[in-house]
């Protein structure tokens, strides 16, 4: 009888470990935060945790942290992803926006120049496809609810609907509903993705510092975005093991596009720091290689720094 409870309760204790190592299949989660122009910062932090052996296995983002995350998970490297910002121009503001004036637009710019890079680069157009699991969020305003997706089709629309920034960018209409930016509701979406990974990494770009003086609307309009991204990325930096702000030169913005070296090296340091300060995280390394898409060889030749 001793014998057959003990064998019961081996069991039992194997069968809830095993569900809690299905319930945690990867061992490293990250999230990227919106941020603009300023989300180039988040290749640099990529770029610093892979220097240490740090690769995540799961990536969720909102805005540019969802266009960074979608190339990451889609097997590009960080120093890839440098060279398709270069080849593609994105450094220039009219690469990005593009001005289309209408009496029926939702907003000044089409996603068209962001959508058919993403589609050069992740041809399969499909969450499905990607070599990691990657969730993208969008405000979805015809219910008034935050929206992850991480599966089927139409993975340029979605992205593209993650960073339509309000009032710059039209609404993307999918299916039957109008999209804007995920970071209207949570400008970090770790929601997703936590209970699926041992550690979960999120990367805050410019978290909220308010300026000195108000001098003009384009001060309001930032401190605006600002103060509404601190509040609801409460939730998503509560749940995080670990959070890594990324405080860029006050004197750069979302829409400083062509410094986007610059921000990226401040990104690459800042993560540099932070890993310096959390040595615990190198028990997470590992020898694996970042898994690369064959797209970029076959697209891109001769680019240089």
């Amino acid at each position: 009888m001793k014998r057959r409870v003990f064998i019961s309760s081996m069991l039992a204790l194997w069968l809830f470990s095993t569900s809690l190592s299905n319930a945690q299949p990867y061992q490293v989660g990250i999230c990227l935060s919106g941020g603009g122009a300023l989300g180039f910062a988040h290749i640099g932090v990529l770029e610093a945790l892979q220097e240490s052996g740090i690769y995540p296995q799961i990536i969720s983002g909102t805005s540019m942290g969802a266009v960074v995350g979608a190339f990451y998970a889609a097997g590009y490297s960080p120093h890839e992803l440098l060279e398709i910002i270069q080849h593609e121009k994105l450094y220039k503001t009219d690469k990005i926006i593009r001005f289309r004036l209408g009496k029926n637009k939702t907003g000044f710019s089409d996603h068209v120049p962001l959508c058919n890079v993403l589609k050069k680069y992740i041809p399969d157009d499909n969450y499905d496809s990607l070599p990691k699991p990657f969730y993208s969020c969008a405000t979805n305003l015809s219910t008034g609810d935050v929206e992850y997706t991480s599966h089927g089709g139409d993975l340029s629309k979605h992205v593209a609907a993650s960073a339509s920034i309000p009032g710059i960018f039209e609404a993307v209409k999918i299916d039957s509903c109008y999209y804007v930016d995920g970071g209207v509701l949570n400008n970090l979406p770790a929601q997703p993705i936590r209970p699926l990974c041992k550690i979960e990494i999120s990367v805050v770009i410019s978290p909220f510092t308010p300026y000195p003086k108000i001098k003009n609307l384009s001060d309001v309009l930032h401190d605006v975005l600002k103060v509404m991204a601190r509040n609801n990325s409460r939730s998503g930096r509560d749940m995080s093991d670990y959070v890594i702000n990324v405080n860029i030169d006050p004197r750069l913005d979302m829409f400083s596009f062509k410094n986007y070296k610059d921000i990226y090296f401040a990104g690459y340091k800042i993560g540099k720091e932070f890993i310096a300060k959390h040595p615990e995280l190198l028990k997470y390394a590992t020898p694996k290689i970042q898994p690369t898409s064959n797209v970029l060889t076959d697209t891109i030749s001769d680019v240089h720094y």
